[in-house]
């Protein structure tokens, strides 16, 4: 039987997801107006550490498959079809039943809302966070705050999937397989029957 699905768990994934993309297409509008389009100078955060600097991403994350021909179309699509089935398995099947997954879906779903209207509107990704540690040769792919909603969701669904299972719980009214023969016997019958 599919868990019922209150209106809490709706509301709680509508916000997480509408409000992250609506947190990541803002961020992008204003550093970009502010920085400008690349190859536009970056801007120091932390000195030889992070920066802003803006970057146009047509592939996935980290500029995975930005070399295929209609990446983005394809990762539209594919983002499309993610979020048709995140919600399905979440409000159909039940799964939203849980609040780690919940929250980790919805935190995909949000990161996945982001990237794909860049992806429609302006035909890429606008990428705009440069984390790197000089001194030990460590330079990170510029990204976004979707990228860092979808790496977050994908974590927390890593270890809900990790997570030790609880152990089962006997029904006490249930009898074990080896002992059903044993336990319906003419004298057992009798002493339950009424008197």
């Amino acid at each position: 039987m599919t868990p019922r699905v209150g209106l809490g768990r709706w509301l709680l994934f509508w916000a997480i997801a509408l409000g992250g993309a609506a947190f990541d297409l803002t961020t992008k509008s204003l550093i970009f107006a502010r920085i400008g389009e690349p190859p536009a100078p970056s801007a120091s955060i932390i000195r030889g550490i992070l920066e802003l600097q803006t970057s146009l991403n047509p592939g996935a994350l980290w500029g995975f498959g930005r070399t295929l021909p209609y990446s983005s179309q394809i990762f539209a699509g594919l983002s499309i079809v993610a979020g048709i089935a995140i919600c399905y398995w979440l409000f159909v099947r039940g799964a939203a039943a849980s609040l780690a997954l919940t929250i980790a879906l919805a935190l995909i779903m949000a990161g996945a809302l982001g990237n794909c209207y860049d992806r429609l509107v302006y035909g890429h990704v606008r990428d705009f966070v440069h984390f790197h540690v000089e001194s030990i040769g460590f330079d990170c792919a510029i990204f976004n705050f979707a990228d860092n909603m979808l790496v977050l969701g994908a974590v927390i669904l890593v270890l809900f999937a990790l997570r030790p299972e609880a152990p089962a719980v006997a029904d006490p009214t249930e009898i074990p397989p080896d002992q059903a023969s044993s336990a319906l016997t003419p004298e057992s019958v009798e002493s339950i029957r009424p008197a």
